[in-house]
């Protein structure tokens, strides 16, 4: 399972580096431990080296320093000792010569294994020049060494069950933390594409693991609306496109044998045929539009589209067309695009005008602003937003003209969202007729 796997891989390596980390921490502890003490015993060794050597220089026996354990021999370069402390008495030399420090005549401290004494720490310092002995000053270490060792053995028994320890915390810890996880994948889990309406439980903690569900469920919604509006798309599709098959179907099956009736039924027949075609244009432009493509990065003069599509609708209709606002407006974008979004604004606008299409263009604040205003019916105000959908077309314009399948302003904004811009109906001058504003970053505002 993957939140099983998920769990043994970060309980893991957390237990592998708590592991490292304690070991490491052990080692330097036994380690400082020994050092420290070690240092401690030199101290005491350095000390009764200077007190031993200022007795003797004073013509001084060595000094007696009671029952402590330290030995204390003064000896030659030869190695025979020519004086020594109580506890040195019939000790053997602690040191055998050469000494490999003599000719720098320096202090030393090193650790020997004496034959009768065992591990010893020893201070050597001489007395002065190369004509006067030295003194040599030792005790034994096989306590402070087997402390060392049995702190270490100690660690090695307490940093492996604290690793275990602290590893079946992080268990329990990453298990509960993850649980909420596994809710959600076995929630999502049962969700199917005919019922997209559950969604993930959240706890309200607003931390990572809510955050992912109140994403999920975002994510859900989002995949249900777009569900939805695919299954709307289907039964629109499917009633726009059922009546000129039908009528054409009907025209071809009912072909009277007269020529001259003929002719006529045949243009009617053509006529549904080609209101057909146009409809399965849009479709395929429209699905075109609502697959990811690569931004636009083409210059395009929009005032020149504008002007060639306000020039077509000139001239295949009686409308008085205005062009007199248009004025330069460069953009990035597809070419293609942005002369179908044209063309469907114009369309549009020529379809429900009464007398007059105006068009305007023109550079304000980065942006290029196309307005397409037409002096027709003009649209309520609470349908504005929704003439963009699919499939959506007003009674007003139904009952004026009964061509268009409502696809031609769903094909604006996706192409408009495609090139990163905004639109939005308003009412024409004087609150008559509709104006659809386009803004579109001009290339200076990029």
């Amino acid at each position: 399972r993957i939140g099983a796997s998920l769990r043994l891989r970060i309980t893991a390596v957390a237990t592998v580096g708590i592991a490292l980390a304690l070991g490491a921490t052990a080692l330097w502890l036994a380690g400082s431990a020994a050092d420290r003490q070690l240092h401690d015993v030199d101290e005491q060794l350095r000390s009764d080296a200077e007190v031993t050597k200022r007795f003797i220089r004073s013509e001084g026996p060595v000094p007696d320093f009671g029952p402590t354990g330290r030995i204390v021999q003064v000896v030659l370069a030869d190695g025979s000792v020519i004086g020594t402390n109580e506890d040195g008495q019939g000790v053997a030399p602690l040191l055998d010569p050469p000494y490999p420090w003599e000719d720098q005549r320096q202090e030393a401290a090193l650790t020997i294994r004496h034959p009768t004494l065992g591990r010893m720490r020893v201070w050597v310092t001489p007395m002065g020049d190369s004509s006067e002995p030295w003194i040599v000053v030792g005790r034994s270490v096989d306590e402070l060494h087997q402390s060392t060792e049995s702190l270490r053995a100690t660690l090695l028994v307490v940093v492996p069950l604290l690793t275990l320890v602290l590893g079946g915390l992080i268990w329990i810890v990453v298990g509960r933390s993850l649980r909420p996880v596994e809710v959600i994948r076995s929630t999502v889990s049962e969700i199917t594409e005919r019922d997209l309406s559950q969604r993930v439980a959240t706890s309200g903690t607003n931390d990572e693991v809510d955050r992912l569900a109140t994403t999920m469920n975002e994510m859900l919604a989002r995949l249900e609306r777009a569900a939805a509006r695919e299954r709307r798309l289907v039964a629109d599709a499917s009633h726009e496109l059922r009546s000129p098959l039908a009528a054409a179907q009907a025209l071809i099956q009912s072909r009277p044998a007269d020529p001259v009736e003929a002719r006529t039924h045949d243009t009617m027949a053509l006529d549904a045929l080609a209101r057909l075609q146009a409809l399965v244009d849009e479709l395929l432009e429209l699905a075109r539009h609502d697959l990811p493509q690569a931004p636009p990065s083409r210059s395009i003069d929009l005032d020149g589209l504008v002007l060639q599509h306000a020039d077509v609708l000139r001239r295949t209709s009686d409308l008085t067309i205005d062009t007199s606002t248009v004025s330069g407006g460069q953009v990035l974008g597809s070419e293609e695009a942005l002369g179908r979004m044209v063309e469907n604004l114009a369309s549009n606008a020529g379809r429900h005008a009464r007398s007059s299409v105006a068009f305007t263009v023109r550079e304000q604040d980065d942006q290029v602003e196309l307005v397409v205003t037409d002096d027709g019916p003009g649209i309520a105000a609470e349908h504005r937003q929704e003439v963009f959908e699919r499939f959506t077309r007003l009674d007003d314009a139904r009952a004026r003209d009964g061509s268009g399948a409502g696809l031609g302003l769903a094909i604006v904004a996706r192409i408009v969202e495609r090139h990163r811009g905004t639109v939005h109906i308003d009412a024409g001058p004087a609150n008559i007729g509709t104006a659809i504003t386009v803004h579109l970053p001009s290339i200076g505002g990029e």
